[in-house]
């Protein structure tokens, strides 16, 4: 976390665990109609694993420290945003 793009960064904890079935998590936060989204992914298709990956969206919350709350990975995702 840092008050500057540029740093100097400190670490702040874990954001969300990488999933079972993949070996990386390349994660983004985005920004949509005024909520925070981390968008993810995992080996959850019929043949996936590492290298044929599902994309995982779940809502990002942040505290009012402005550190972010960890990231539990979900199947459902998030509902529909219209």
């Amino acid at each position: 976390m840092s008050r500057d793009i540029d740093g100097p960064w400190e670490f702040k904890g874990i954001l969300n665990d990488a999933a079972e079935n993949c070996e990386t998590n390349r994660a983004a936060i985005i920004d949509f109609k005024g909520k925070s989204y981390l968008i993810c992914h995992n080996g959850a298709l019929p043949t996936g694993g590492s290298h044929r990956r599902s994309i995982c969206i779940d809502e990002l919350h942040y505290n009012s420290n402005g550190t972010i709350r960890r990231v539990a990975m979900t199947t459902a995702g998030v509902a529909a945003v219209g």
